[in-house]
């Protein structure tokens, strides 16, 4: 086993959130960890291979690109596949915060997410911890990452337990922003009825899919017109609308005022 470790050994007593350790480790089939109600919070990114949990006599099988927290207080154990053994980012924790903040993003009660999006952040927090910047300023950045971390996390769990058909319409949708999705189109992607496709999409997400398209489009011109130069007949057509003049009525349906007038509000 190889492991590459960053103790911090500046540390602020009373900090909500204070980061102990961060490192790499490339495991071996021998890789294997009990801790009895342990005090700190771990929580560690699975970038090649396979492991296993053992919490509260459950067993959960980690797999690459896996997150796993491990909350301060709950014993576990936990050990590497023998024939696929786990490389791992970790970051090991204490505090008030570090805890509270499981509870607060729902996170507390499940162990193990697949999240590949997040390698990034796993990948950012090793540039941090061996940079030369001052401990304390480590600290700092290496406690706002965990809490994106969360934050991710808490986003990609609430987006998981959606229907996962649903989560196909709302991701077609998305990306043909560029036009308008009828009933029947939207339905042919799943391979269901339109009537089965609109009550599914308003059960899961509250709106119709047209609603949920108009609403979007709006979305997509107030961040054009506030961070581009692009013309009222540019977003228009960017958004799907030939017409600028059917655009500007429906963006002050929705806004109260045109698109001209909401781009001089905020320059």
């Amino acid at each position: 086993m190889k492991e590459t470790i960053k103790h911090f050994l500046i540390q602020e007593k009373g900090l909500p959130i204070n980061v102990l350790m961060t490192g790499v480790s490339i495991c071996d089939k021998n890789h294997h960890y009990t801790r009895n109600n342990p005090n700190i919070t771990i929580i560690e990114y699975v970038f090649k291979g396979e492991g296993t949990l053992l919490i509260d006599n459950k067993r959960i099988d980690v797999k690459t690109d896996d997150v796993y927290i491990l909350p301060a207080g709950v014993s576990h154990e936990y050990y590497a596949n023998a024939q696929n053994p786990w490389a791992k980012y970790f970051m090991n924790l204490s505090g008030t915060l570090a805890q509270s903040l499981l509870v607060n993003f729902s996170l507390n009660n499940q162990f193990v997410f697949s999240a590949p999006a997040l390698k990034e952040q796993f990948m950012q927090m090793i540039k941090i911890s061996f940079s030369d910047m001052p401990e304390l300023e480590k600290q700092a950045k290496l406690a706002s990452l965990y809490v994106g971390i969360l934050h991710r996390l808490y986003l990609i769990n609430k987006q998981s337990q959606k229907n996962s058909e649903a989560v196909l319409l709302k991701n077609y949708l998305d990306e043909n922003s560029n036009r308008i999705i009828n009933n029947d189109e939207l339905a042919n992607h799943i391979y269901r009825s339109p009537d089965y496709c609109l009550k599914l999409f308003k059960r899961e997400f509250g709106t119709t899919p047209y609603d949920y398209q108009i609403n979007n489009k709006i979305r997509i011109a107030c961040s054009l017109l506030q961070y581009t130069k692009k013309s009222v007949q540019e977003i228009s057509e960017f958004i799907g609308y030939q017409n600028p003049h059917y655009f500007t009525s429906m963006f002050k349906a929705k806004k109260g005022i045109t698109p001209t007038q909401y781009r001089q509000k905020f320059n």
